[in-house]
């Protein structure tokens, strides 16, 4: 009995050290499960360091990148001059929309500096664009500026509090949340012609709040005008002139256009003719029309305006003398007829020219045919022979002229305000008149 206590005894303390080693080894293995786990999370923790690492490298090159992208975008859009490509918003320095710009404006940008941040561009008028609505071009367009010839009214117009400004075909350019004065530099209509940006502008007469008198200018307009008539200009040692009394020497009407050129006389276009006998416009006391009729030798005569940039108009026989090939920039072609420059052909006038008394569609159809063989805008007529009457007034007028020249017509060559249209005078020059007859002339 004690024998089996004894061996109870030693099996149980076998058991205890059994135990004892078991929860050593489950301590241990516990110890090795979490040195594990903190090598791991440690792992871990260094994977996940690494990675914010490369994450914020990486975003830190995508955004440089982004941010190169944005400049290389912008700075596409800029450039000395650009149009815009749009109708596009005006703001002032604090981003505030202050108006509108009509698309294809073109705008002289100042120089930028430019950044990720730059949204917009600054123009030379001190107001903002964005970038994105502008692309560059090379060169700004050369508008025309003879309206600076025009004598300035001494009246001014105030617009409503927006200013709407359009060019000659109704396009939008500037639309600004302000009221603007603009002395008045034409007159329309329904518009009056402004300067903007040393440019000529209009402005709608429903968008303007006053026209109010202004000392704009003290300087001398005319309330008439003079036109010259010349004729065949030809080169007497190579070339014929039958009629020599209206037949000019190249010497002659070289010399005079020359005088013309540098005396600084402002030499009328016919549209701007009409403009002035309309009063839409006032001109300088040097002013003067000069005209030519026929076209024979017209070269001659191109030649020599161009030559002195003298604004002419050759009224032409267009079923004898074909200019449609002639290239100038000086010299305007009007209709003399297409093939109505007969005399002796009817009763009346000077020369009894057939235009007094053809028939009705036959005058027609000659008028539509000088048009289209001229080409452009053909809307003055000088009567052959400056043989007229009532009717050939009527057939004018139906067959869309609004301009037509007879002779001096009981004046020295002026036309006025009140003269009608298609009776406007001129003033014949002759072969023999030299300088000093047309000096005599311009300063009557």
């Amino acid at each position: 009995m004690k024998k089996e206590k004894k061996e109870d005894i030693e099996f149980l303390e076998v058991e205890v050290v059994k135990d004892k080693k078991n929860k050593n080894k489950r301590k241990q293995n516990k110890k090795e499960k979490i040195k594990v786990i903190y090598i791991v999370l440690f792992l871990v923790l260094i994977l996940l360091g690494i990675g914010c690492f490369l994450l914020d490298r990486y975003q830190e090159k995508i955004g440089k990148q982004e941010r190169k992208n944005t400049v290389v975008e912008v700075k596409k859009h800029y450039s000395t001059y650009v149009k815009t490509t749009k109708q596009t918003k005006i703001y002032d320095k604090n981003e505030k929309e202050i108006g509108l710009y009509g698309k294809d404006v073109e705008l002289i940008l100042k120089e930028e500096n430019i950044n990720e941040n730059t949204k917009y561009f600054k123009t030379d008028e001190g107001s903002y664009v964005s970038y994105k609505d502008v692309t560059p071009i090379e060169k700004l367009t050369t508008y025309d500026t003879r309206y600076k010839n025009y004598v300035v009214f001494n009246e001014s117009v105030v617009t409503k509090d927006k200013t709407t400004l359009y060019d000659e075909k109704n396009n939008l350019v500037y639309s600004f949340n302000k009221s603007f004065t603009f002395p008045i530099i034409v007159k329309k209509e329904k518009s009056y012609g402004v300067e903007y940006q040393n440019r000529l502008l209009y402005v709608k007469k429903e968008d303007v709040k006053e026209e109010k008198k202004a000392q704009n200018t003290k300087e001398e307009t005319r309330d008439n005008i003079r036109t010259l008539t010349y004729h065949t200009i030809y080169n007497t040692e190579t070339e014929k002139c039958t009629n020599t009394v209206i037949c000019h020497p190249i010497e002659q009407f070289d010399s005079h256009m020359k005088y013309i050129s540098e005396q600084h006389y402002f030499t009328l276009t016919m549209h701007e003719l009409e403009m002035f006998l309309n009063q839409e416009i006032r001109i300088p006391k040097k002013s003067i029309v000069i005209t030519l009729d026929d076209g024979k030798y017209a070269q001659n005569a191109v030649n020599i305006v161009e030559k002195y940039k003298v604004n002419a108009t050759y009224f032409i026989i267009s079923s004898r003398y074909d200019v449609k090939d002639i290239k100038t920039t000086y010299m305007n072609f009007q209709s003399h007829s297409y093939n109505l420059h007969n005399n002796y052909k009817c009763k009346g006038g000077e020369q009894g020219g057939q235009l007094l008394c053809e028939d009705k569609d036959k005058v027609l159809e000659d008028l539509r045919k000088s048009k289209e063989s001229l080409g452009g805008d053909v809307f003055a007529f000088a009567y052959p022979f400056f043989d007229w009457n009532e009717r050939a007034k009527e057939l004018l007028s139906e067959a869309g002229f609004r301009l037509a020249f007879i002779g001096q017509y009981n004046t020295d060559g002026f036309s006025t305000y009140s003269t009608e249209h298609l009776m406007l005078r001129r003033k014949t020059i002759f072969s023999t008149d030299d300088l000093n007859v047309l000096e005599d002339y311009l300063s009557a």
